[in-house]
This record gives C-alpha cells, structure tokens and sequence, in this order.
C-alpha cells in the first residue's frame, strides 16, 4: 500500500510538472511567433473588414448582428505620370533657339517663321555652402579728438558669437528634424571648408533652447492646459549617466491636443529620468478634463486627484488581440474582427473631415449617431465574446491572449468613454505618432549624452514636431525667431508659437 501510495503521488507530480512544462512551451512558442513576425512580417495591426471570418458560426455568432457600416465613396487613384514641378519655386530661364543659318526648310529652301515655343522643364540642385558675411563699418572721428562714431552691427544671436542665425538654425534643424547626429554634420561642414566641432554645435544647440524652446514652449504648454481634451504617451530612450559610468532608462513624454478641423495641432514633449507618476503630475498640475491614454499605470493618480476622465485607446486593444492571432490563437478571430468594426464604422467619417467635405458639427453628429446605433452594441458583443474566451481553460493568462484579453477587461470603463463623448477618437495614435519621430531619430543618434541632453533634445524635437505640423519650415522659423525674441515681451511670446508664427506668414 506504501509503495502504492509513492507511486500514486509521483504520478501527480509528473502531470504537474508536464503540464507546467506544456504551457510554458505554448508560451515560449507564443513568443518565438512573435519575435518572428517583428522581424520578417507585417508589423501593422490594422486589417480590413472582412479579412477575419467572424461571422462563422460559433458560440458567440448570435450575440449581436454587426450592422454593415456606412463606406465612402471610392476614390479615383491618381495616376502614375511625371508631377509638374511645384509653382512656387524660383525658375532660371534658358533661352535655347535655332541658329541662324539653320532656319531654311529642308524641303524647299524658304527661310522658317517662329511659331511658338516648347518648354521642357529640370530640375537642378545648388549644394549647401557656407558664406562668410564680411560687415565693413565705417568709423568717424572728430576732428578735435572729442570721440568716435562706427555704423551699429547688426544683432547677433550671442555678443561676438561667430555665426549667424541661420547656422543656428541649420544645425537645429539637421539634428532633430532630419535626426544627423553631430558627428555627422561635423563632416558635412567640413565639406562646406568649415568644420564645426561638435562640442560648439553642442553649444549652439543649447542656446537655440535657452532662447527659443524654453520660453515659447512654457507658452506651449499653458495653451495645451486650455484644453478640455488631451492625449499622452511615453517612450523609452537610453541616457548615458553623467559620471559617463554606464547607461540608464530614461523617458520622453509626449502631450498633444486634439486634432480638429481648424485649429492647431499643438504637440510637446518632455523629458524625465524616470516612467513614474510624477511626469503627468508635473506636467498636469491641476488640470482636469479627458485624457486619451494607453494603460499603463503611470497615469492613474493623477487621474484620481485631479477627477480627470480617462479615455481609452482600442488600437493598443486590436494590437495585443493581432499579436495572439499571430502567435496562434485562432480562437480571437471574431474578437478581433468586432475591434475591427469599431475602426470600419470611423473611417468614412474620418475621411470625410479629410476632404473637407463635412465641418466639425456635422463630425460631431454622424459619430454621436454612429456609436449610438452601431458602436454600442459592437462594444458589448466585444466584451460578451471577451468574457466566454476567458473562461476557456485553453487560456492561459500569461499567454498572447491571455494578456490581450486581461487589457481588454481591465481597461473596459476607458475603453467604453468614447460611445458618449463624440469628440473623443477610439485610438491614441496621433500620440504615438509624435513619438515615433523621436523613435526615428533615436536609431541614429542612440543616446542622450546626459540628462541635460535630453531635457534640450526633447524641447527642440517638440518645436521642430509642431512645425511640421503646422506646415511651417522649421528652419525658417528657428532663423526669425532667433533674431526676435529677445525683443519680444513676455505678454507677446503667444506670438512665436509656431502656429502663431505660420498664421501671421500666411496673411502677410
């Protein structure tokens, strides 16, 4: 009986042990599918409908009839011939004519008439250089001795400084709009017959901040605390320790208004050494309203002191449901294919704004009806089909669906504000996306040299970012304001936002 009883209970222990070793091989496959994907697949989560058979039968085939959402009209493409050359750049005429002794016919021997013209436009490049402005001033003095009079200099951006604005700009400019690294831009002005050390570029970085980032950007940031919506994210960036001893994880948090029809896309981003809870603490003080996040933790106090309503991002939702779908697990199809509905039943609306073709109170209405009769139910099907995933006991809750299914449940109140607030889109994307152009330079340059670096790195990025948005050229700017804000009161720096300062471009 003894033996019999060891037996018995070695038994049990070995299907223990085979069944944690199960799932953790389904796991590890999980994640070598993944891994895989990421570096030869298609990395966009985004699917069309139709793509997944959610609409076979199943246990949840008959919770909820998906209404069939309104599509735009198709659109014809354009086609594949050479563009014309963009009206407004400057044009050198080349005058080419027959010579003369050649305006006899062939055929007859009669001299030729002029008849017209053909043009044949190319396009030709003028490489970058670099001009010394040699300042000539005239000096007079009394005759008597009683003083001397010079021609004032033109004002610099630093007392005796070397360079002009423009370079300033330049260097601004090639680091974080086109992401060279200075080591990069060394060799180029070398080229050029300057070469600029790194070490006074470096400087001429810090003082574009010291002049130009930090003051417009305090103003930046007052203007994004006056709206009622905000989104936000956060990415990793590696900062090299100061004592030059090793690396550590620092953050970039991006904050960005509401795209709408109109108005500005106002975008900043900031950097802390650190993902915790006092970057949005320290950025929000007491503002209050609707802030479209991800969800991540980081964000629930201020949350919670402030009474701020949290929105949530279905495009971080479908992404973790693809990411179990391509790991295996057929079973998240429908589920997926619902999220996907979500995206479908926006689209024509979204596209419709894009085109011009509606005005933000007509948006307003077709997404507040569109939710009410379609999104509602979708959302309640999601979270139906959700909860009979869960339940299987082929879920395991450290697998790809088991987390995707975890995010979906504990984020169901954020993820649900949007079916009352027709303002509100159902993605954070268009934060993602102001990251993403740091994440782009980031593969260059590697590393923020120190904390300073990045507190500079990440002010200049939200300048260069809300240019680009604005349609601004943020070489242009850097180079007048430069040259202004020294000038300029603290009453009128809402003037060389970059918005502000396209706005006043366009009307002149």
């Amino acid at each position: 009986m003894a033996i019999a009883r060891d037996i018995e209970a070695k038994l049990e222990k070995l299907i223990e042990q085979n069944e944690a070793l199960t799932r953790e091989v389904k796991i590890l496959r999980e994640e070598n599918a993944l891994l895989k994907r990421g570096m030869f697949g298609r990395r966009s989560e985004r699917m069309e409908a139709g793509q997944l058979g959610f609409f076979e039968d199943g246990p949840a085939a008959a919770t909820v009839e998906v209404p069939e959402p309104a599509r735009s009209k198709p659109t014809k493409k354009p086609g594949h011939g050479r563009a014309p050359f963009p009206a407004h750049l400057p044009r050198e005429t080349i005058e080419l004519d027959v010579a003369e002794a050649e305006r006899q016919c062939d055929g007859c021997g009669k001299s030729m008439r002029r008849i017209g013209e053909d043009v044949t436009e190319r396009g030709h490049i003028i490489p970058a250089r670099l001009v010394v402005k040699r300042y000539v001033r005239s000096k007079y003095a009394c005759p008597d001795g009683h003083g001397v009079k010079t021609a004032a200099l033109p004002d610099g951006v630093i007392d005796g400084g070397k360079y002009e604005a423009s370079v300033y700009a330049h260097i601004a400019t090639a680091k974080y709009n086109d992401h060279l690294p200075l080591h990069r831009l060394q060799s180029i002005f070398k080229r050029y017959g300057e070469p600029i050390a790194k070490q006074s570029m470096w400087d001429m970085l810090v003082r574009v901040d010291e002049l130009v980032a930090q003051p417009v950007l305090a103003q930046m940031r007052q203007e994004l605390l006056a709206e009622d919506v905000l989104h936000a994210d956060e990415t990793p960036v590696t900062m090299r320790l100061e004592d030059g001893k090793g690396t550590k994880t620092g953050y970039a948090w991006g904050w960005r208004n509401l795209r709408r029809q109109g108005a500005p896309s106002r975008s900043l981003i900031e950097f802390r050494t650190g993902r915790g809870r006092d970057g949005p603490q320290l950025f929000l003080g007491d503002w209050s309203g609707t802030l479209i996040v991800d969800g991540y933790v980081g964000y629930d106090e201020v949350i919670r002191t402030n009474e701020t309503k949290r929105a949530g991002c279905w495009a971080h939702a479908r992404r973790k449901l693809k990411d179990a779908l391509d790991t295996g697990s057929e079973s998240v199809e429908r589920l997926l294919g619902l999220v996907q509905e979500l995206f479908v039943i926006e689209r024509p609306i979204n596209e419709r704004v894009q085109a011009r073709e509606i005005d933000r109170d007509e948006q307003l209405e077709l997404r507040r009806v569109a939710r009410e009769t379609k999104s509602r139910d979708i959302v309640a099907a999601i979270y139906v089909e959700a909860d009979r995933l869960e339940r299987l006991k082929s879920t395991l809750p450290k697998s790809k669906l088991g987390k995707a299914l975890g995010y979906l449940m504990s984020q169901r109140k954020a993820l649900s504000v949007f079916l009352d607030d027709p303002r509100l889109p159902i993605h954070n994307n268009d934060s993602e996306r102001d990251l993403r152009h740091l994440a782009i330079g980031r593969k260059n340059w590697l590393v923020f040299g120190s904390q300073r670096g990045g507190d500079v790195a990440c002010r200049l990025y939200s300048l260069v970012l809300s240019c680009k948005q604005c349609g601004a050229d943020p070489e242009a700017y850097l180079e007048d304001v430069l040259m202004k804000v020294a000038s300029t009161p603290a009453s009128e720096i809402a003037a060389l936002t970059p918005w502000a300062w396209q706005a006043a471009r366009a009307e002149a």
